[in-house]
């Protein structure tokens, strides 16, 4: 090969591995514009075909999974700037480490980005017909992991893109949200497959795969419609619950500072001008009351006495403690006063990473010291899934971060809670996009349960969401007010809430099985 020659393939190389590299960061762009506060939905049903075309091109596993891992980075970066600003403004670190954290932490989620690309490679390469099923089970596969895997980070997955879209999440009371990213990444791979393969594949595989995904996207609508006039049938005859949600908007450096009198000052009072409603449920955000109420008798009584006197059932958030084993617990607890006099609690499950707790504390103790002016509680898991009760309420409560995670919500539904709250505290996020990403999520208990959600968040976005996901009513963020609401009481329990990401298991496992099929298939030929 001569010179000229070489250096032209050498050209060719560049100018392959450019455009790859483009189409990859195009994927990553496209994916982070999905979800709020730029809200293009649309988008999800091609944001992954120059990711696809960049796997297509490319020469091994190694290359793939680098251009996976540059959509990924890029995608998460957007997706997930107020990191920085949260760490550096309210965890007092310098921005330069607030911006490393948030590049490890994109990093880290990109990794997952790149495992899909490198495995999408290893399917391209050796199935042809079942790829329609193979790669959108490979994307489902490695979201599972992301959600899951060193206590899970679900933020924003695919399927949470489209909390808009009404008719097609419906599906989710039965597959959940990975039966949601499996049908985008289905749509997604048909229109690469009839870009990029229309002159390799066959005209009956083609149209075998358009009636496919055709036939699933029409199934999955229908659904949609028919579950949202099947949700309105079954509320017609049932009578609403009037619900105030209390906005505190106590700011963050303020909150865990100011007097226990005046945080409750501010609470009941907000709460007494919403009286005038006659609301039947008042809700208050997580740790509205940020101390140990239970060793206060004075402001125990003082909102006990508050909820009996004005006759409504009064939830809020406060910190709990539990003596065990010679040692003091402490928990993000929500309370729910009822107007009788009782109560009942509810400790939080799934806390956050550096947020509530310090992962390997006790293996790594520098973690601890590197970390400790950095807001980073030290809260112990609830055990239990509480349904907070009075008379015919019942509540089944997520705690901020808790709602992500459906597999932990359904227990609340299926042990019996007629309704969901969701109470926060996004203050920590400041007026960026995160507040809004929160809620878009939050959306999703509500329909894969089909339960009223009332959330009330300190700094907002506070409001109800009905059982079919639309967003009833919302106040905006940073303001102290408080918002009236209705929801209704649901007792019939949903496929997803009595069985789970079942379909999820079955899609993981169809890409495990594929994946492993092949070794075992050469060794079988070496064999024959």
């Amino acid at each position: 090969m001569g010179r000229s020659e070489k250096s032209a393939m050498m050209h060719k190389i560049r100018r392959s591995v450019l455009i790859n590299s483009a189409s990859a960061c195009l994927s990553g762009i496209l994916t982070a514009f999905l979800f709020p506060n730029f809200n293009l939905e649309f988008l999800a049903w091609f944001s992954l075909v120059p990711l696809l075309y960049a796997v297509n091109n490319s020469k091994s596993f190694k290359e793939s999974f680098l251009y996976g891992f540059l959509a990924g980075i890029i995608s998460y970066i957007i997706i997930l700037y107020w990191i920085a600003y949260t760490l550096h403004t309210f965890g007092d670190l310098p921005y330069y480490m607030a911006v490393f954290v948030l590049l490890l932490l994109a990093s880290y989620l990109a990794v997952y980005f790149a495992l899909f690309a490198g495995f999408s490679r290893i399917l391209l390469n050796n199935y042809k017909i079942s790829n329609i099923i193979l790669i959108p089970s490979c994307w489902v596969f490695f979201e599972f992991l992301k959600s899951n895997l060193l206590t899970g980070f679900p933020w924003e997955n695919l399927g949470s893109s489209q909390y808009l879209n009404l008719p097609f999440i419906q599906v989710s009371n039965i597959v959940g949200t990975p039966g949601l990213s499996f049908v985008i990444a289905l749509i997604n791979y048909l229109v690469f497959h009839f870009i990029f393969y229309k002159n390799k594949i066959s005209k009956k595989q083609a149209l075998f795969e358009l009636i496919f995904v055709l036939s699933v996207f029409i199934l999955v609508i229908s659904y949609g419609y028919y579950n949202i006039y099947s949700i309105d049938k079954l509320l017609k005859g049932k009578k609403p619950v009037r619900v105030a949600l209390i906005q505190g908007n106590v700011g963050m450096f303020q909150k865990w500072k100011i007097t226990k009198k005046r945080t409750t000052r501010i609470y009941l009072n907000l709460t007494k001008k919403s009286l005038k409603y006659r609301p039947k449920l008042v809700i208050w955000p997580e740790t509205a009351l940020p101390y140990i109420i239970s060793i206060y008798p004075f402001y125990w009584n003082k909102v006990m006495n508050f909820s009996k006197k004005n006759k409504i059932d009064l939830i809020f958030g406060a910190i709990g403690l539990k003596l065990s084993n010679g040692k003091y617990h402490f928990y993000n607890r929500d309370y729910m006063f009822d107007k009788s006099g009782g109560y009942s609690y509810y400790d939080k499950h799934h806390l956050v990473p550096f947020g509530e707790y310090i992962p390997l504390k006790r293996q790594f103790p520098f973690l601890a010291h590197i970390l400790k002016g950095a807001g980073i509680g030290n809260f112990t898991a609830g055990k239990k899934f509480r349904i907070l009760k009075s008379g015919n309420l019942k509540a089944g409560s997520m705690i901020c971060y808790e709602a992500y995670f459906n597999s932990l919500v359904r227990n609340f539904s299926k042990k019996g809670a007629n309704f969901l709250i969701s109470i926060t505290d996004d203050a920590w996020y400041g007026r960026t996009s995160a507040p809004y990403q929160d809620m878009s999520m939050t959306v999703f208990p509500a329909v894969e349960n089909e339960r009223f959600v009332a959330r009330a968040g300190n700094s907002g976005i506070s409001g109800i969401i009905s059982p079919a996901g639309k967003i009833l009513g919302e106040t905006d963020i940073f303001k102290r007010t408080y918002l009236i609401g209705y929801i209704k009481l649901i007792n019939r329990k949903t496929f997803f809430a009595l069985y789970g990401n079942i379909f999820g298991y079955i899609i993981d496992a169809v890409f495990i099985l594929s994946i492993a099929y092949l070794p075992l298939s050469d060794i079988f030929r070496k064999k024959v």
